[in-house]
């Protein structure tokens, strides 16, 4: 009976090996390219993320069209990059849209785009499903209030979700503040809230994050530009291997 439920055991952790993979996420506010040394320029932070190579990226931040920029910012970065593009409008602006996005090298199964609350400039939820996970990303009001309505509103987005999921972006929102710690209490934090993202000349608070749900995660590597001045924030990524949630 003990070798019997040995051989189990084994045959378990195989399969839980096998299923494991290994993620290297990135979350970057880009300010549209306007770093923080005086130089507009979005080609910097795309050759970054194809330096970096991460599999996916949460993109807060980026114009589509618009009068400041002519251009699809996003679009630029993933010819950059050398990567697919996905776009969330949150906002109608100078002609065009202001949003969110998401850089991946593999192509998306599904976009979704839900609304989060904030009436005086609107935020959203940009959900992007691929083989084996999710990637949300999302930038946060300025207001608190909003911010943890918002956690709640991710909360019930992700519970509906059949596969392990990433949310990362630009919470607006320091580390012992009520939404972060609302969402510690259904995500497991994958970075090092002690290390400063913002402003990027100057790291004085940690506003970005990533997070893990739906799965177990184990983290191997957290990593901060420190030396970037292409944004007024510091991108940052994880490495991670992500299984499917223990039953």
């Amino acid at each position: 009976m003990k070798k019997l439920l040995l051989i189990l055991a084994v045959l378990v952790m195989g399969i839980t090996t096998a299923e494991a993979q290994k993620v290297r996420v990135m979350s970057y506010n880009v300010k549209n390219g306007f770093g923080k040394d005086g130089i507009k320029d979005i080609k910097r932070c795309g050759n970054l993320v194809r330096e970096v190579q991460p599999d996916v990226v949460a993109v807060q931040e980026v114009d589509s069209m618009t009068r400041r920029n002519k251009f699809d910012v996003l679009g630029r970065m993933a010819e950059q990059a050398g990567y697919h593009a996905y776009f969330g409008p949150t906002i109608p602006h100078g002609g065009g849209k202001y949003g969110i996005g998401v850089l991946s090298k593999e192509p998306a199964l599904s976009v979704k785009f839900h609304r989060l609350p904030c009436p005086k400039e609107p935020r959203g939820l940009l959900v992007v499903e691929f083989k084996k996970y999710y990637l949300l990303c999302t930038h946060l009001s300025l207001s608190e209030p909003y911010r943890v309505e918002s956690v709640a509103i991710i909360k019930e987005v992700v519970s509906k979700l059949d596969k392990p999921a990433f949310i990362a972006g630009d919470m607006n929102a320091k580390p012992e503040s009520a939404p972060i710690v609302a969402f510690k209490e259904y995500a497991q934090l994958l970075t090092d809230d002690s290390k400063f993202t913002f402003p990027s000349n100057d790291p004085r608070i940690c506003i970005d994050y990533i997070f893990g749900v739906n799965g177990s995660f184990k983290v191997s590597k957290y990593h901060v530009f420190y030396d970037s001045l292409y944004s007024d924030h510091l991108p940052i990524y994880v490495d991670v291997k992500v299984g499917k949630a223990k039953r």
